[in-house]
């Protein structure tokens, strides 16, 4: 086993106390980490175009690019966790909606004071009750607008409420605020959205509004969300009668949806998530040594690897639990040796073998029930000699262990509670020690963290405590972090978070532009938009007075996000995005104008411009066209004596590219057009104007 755990190295200093250290000497194991979390986020955008995860449950095998997966949860939405809630989204909520009750209750509340606070546990539908809330006030005269879990009381008091919209504020962690300033500034919001004509609804488990805010929330009963799924009166009697406290409201809508299809009653059961849980509780209500417990937990963390590094990794944590130690007693060759490996898989297991010899579980979700069984059941005697083993694994130079142990902490925390797992793993990694592989596995489990809607929010406030954290370490995992699904989700965070890396230091923070670019990848590759990320940008590198060598931070990473690449190869990511996203075209120019503009940076920004036009298709006219705008856009936002020498430079860079003829007629066509007729023809190459 090669750790990263045995000694930090010269000049680096480890502890939140610590004064922040360039971590540009470390850039390959940087790069390696962005590569692991790229990597990761692969596979979780193709995992979010099959189904809108609702718990972790999935399955990643070997080299986590090929993966198979257990799926839970409601359809496919948007990722995007802040910002105007989808037209989509909300005809889809609207779908088979039960109003109860409770349902009447809150809309009695948000109707009174303008705002409501649903109080309950996650898996309850307080999501979809929220949206359908907000619908029935704002109707399709104004759109619904959902707010960062990061907005603090003090947040919501100081924002300016649109006339008429609808808010939603999702998953709200409790703001630990002091009563009467607490009081104080829920009085403050209520006003400003009641002035503003606007509605606001808030779903959590626990909050420090007042309680005449409050609604208890619970779920609609399982019949009528059956029946309003149109299941038959009597299949729907006998189905409710089968659904008990461990399925979340997204089971009941699944087995609805199974029966209305015509699936019959006992396969649509056999199908819900939960159901898996049946052999696993039996697994465990029987007598069980040591041995098989510890193999079972490390089975919940490392689920999909190896047969072989799975076994590897297993011996490494009998050996800290103690199990197999030889002592002084002789062991002798003729004693009999069972077939562990036969033994592990053979029938009535919770394991199975995969042709590619990957050890699975036999039911994907039996992963979170083994998870949530060993929580319940055993404390620290268990729990010590993993914690320790798992703090050595996330610490590997073994890319794939590391996915996993990231995933089954996440896994962990779903069965669990998330402070445990922040303090426990979590914090511990993002400090960690040597050549940075276990900030990697911490990045990764935030991922992961991030397909769950429960515990997204403290996640976000984790990230973001790092980002401002003093030690060098914290800030690192941070940028790697924002890099993945947390930036996907939280697309504006992310981007402030990494700018004030990037503009409060006084040295480069090359790892912070790095993840900028990233990100931009990141949200083109699963979003395909990418455009508030670059306004923003766009509106601060424009406001922003810095002169000569202060500015080069910014310009520099303004120009990782011009040069980006998904993995670093194929097309420019810029290219990608204008042709998903047209509109782009605008505040990109505006990003390349402000660097254009910069002696010392005109050449990379040359280059990233000319490789970008370069990767659009002459042959096409959709792409003629996002080129021709992109120049126009170019032209508007470059300073009226720029333009010129653009034109001068841009030609002097495509010739010593040797661009065909073709191309490079079709570069000084377009400015000529947006210059003048005079500025450029072939017969003036060379020549400045």
């Amino acid at each position: 086993m090669v750790s990263e755990t045995d000694s930090p190295p010269d000049g680096v200093l480890i502890g939140e106390a610590a004064t922040p250290v360039d971590l540009t000497d470390q850039a390959e194991a940087a790069d390696e980490g962005f590569a692991q979390v790229s990597q990761l986020q692969t596979v979780i955008n193709r995992f979010a175009q099959v189904s809108q995860v609702q718990s972790v449950i999935n399955h990643i095998h070997g080299n986590v690019g090929d993966a198979s997966f257990g799926i839970s949860g409601a359809r496919p939405r948007s990722r995007r966790t802040s910002g105007p809630v989808s037209a989509d989204e909300m005809a889809e909520t609207r779908t088979r909606h039960v109003r109860h009750t409770t349902y009447e209750a809150a809309a009695e509340q948000l109707g009174r004071c303008n705002m409501v606070a649903l109080i309950g546990t996650a898996g309850t539908g307080r999501r979809t009750a929220a949206l359908n809330l907000l619908q029935d006030f704002v109707a399709e005269r104004r759109e619904v607008v959902e707010l960062s879990p990061a907005s603090t009381l003090e947040k919501l008091a100081a924002r300016e409420y649109r006339k008429a919209h609808g808010y939603l504020l999702c998953d709200w962690p409790k703001d630990d605020v002091e009563g009467n300033i607490a009081d104080f500034h829920v009085r403050e919001i209520r006003r400003r959205v009641r002035d503003a004509g606007a509605y606001l609804v808030i779903t959590a488990t626990a909050t420090s509004l007042p309680e005449g805010d409050r609604i208890a929330w619970r779920p609609p009963p399982a019949r009528d969300v059956l029946l309003a799924h149109r299941v038959a009166p009597e299949v729907a009697d006998e189905a409710a009668a089968q659904i008990t406290a461990d399925h979340a409201m997204a089971d009941v809508v699944t087995l609805a949806r199974d029966l209305a299809s015509g699936i019959s009653l006992d396969d649509a059961l056999d199908r819900l998530e939960s159901a898996g849980r049946r052999d696993v509780v039996a697994w465990f209500d029987g007598p069980r040594t040591r041995g098989e417990l510890f193999e079972m937990a490390a089975m919940a963390f490392t689920a999909g690897l190896p047969e072989a590094g799975f076994e590897s990794l297993l011996a490494r944590l009998e050996s800290i639990a103690g199990i197999g130690a030889e002592g002084a007693v002789a062991v002798s060759a003729d004693d009999p040796m069972p077939s562990r490996r036969l033994l592990r898989v053979a029938e009535g297991s919770l394991f199975s073998l995969s042709p590619g010899r990957r050890l699975e579980f036999r039911v994907p979700s039996h992963r979170t029930h083994v998870m949530r069984e060993l929580y319940r059941r055993h404390g620290m005697r268990l729990w010590e000699p993993v914690t320790e083993w798992l703090h050595e694994c996330a610490a590997l130079r073994d890319p794939s262990a590391q996915a996993e142990i990231a995933r089954g902490v996440a896994v962990l925390a779903s069965v669990s509670d998330y402070s445990y797992v922040e303090s426990a793993f979590l914090t511990p990694w993002a400090r960690g020690r040597g050549v940075m592989r276990s900030q990697a596995t911490a990045a990764m489990a935030i991922s992961w963290l991030c397909l769950d809607e429960t515990t997204r929010p403290e996640v976000l406030r984790t990230v973001s405590s790092w980002t401002r954290a003093s030690a060098a370490r914290p800030k690192f995992t941070a940028t790697l972090a924002w890099s993945g699904e947390l930036g996907i989700r939280f697309p504006l965070e992310a981007v402030r978070m990494l700018w004030i890396q990037i503009r409060g230091s006084e040295k480069p923070v090359r790892h912070a532009e790095i993840a900028l670019a990233r990100l931009f990848a990141a949200l083109t590759e699963a979003t395909g938009n990418a455009l508030p990320m670059l306004d923003w940008l766009a509106r601060q590198i424009g406001n922003d007075r810095r002169i000569g060598r202060a500015v080069d931070p910014l310009i520099r990473a303004i120009l990782s996000v011009l040069s980006a690449r998904a993995d670093g190869v194929g097309t420019p990511t810029v290219t990608a995005h204008l042709r998903s996203c047209p509109t782009s075209a605008v505040p990109l120019a505006r990003l390349w104008s402000a660097v254009l503009v910069k002696r010392p940076h005109r050449k990379d920004a040359l280059t990233a411009l000319y490789d970008a036009v370069c990767a659009f298709d002459d042959r096409d006219g959709d792409d003629r066209d996002r080129v021709h705008a992109l120049f126009a856009a170019l032209v508007e936002a470059l300073p009226a004596k720029e333009r010129p020498l653009l034109a001068h430079d841009l030609r002097r860079y495509a010739i010593s590219r040797d661009t065909d003829e073709n191309r490079l007629e079709i570069l000084l066509s377009l400015l000529r057009v947006f210059l003048s007729p005079a500025v450029l023809s072939l017969d003036t190459i060379g020549k400045r104007p």
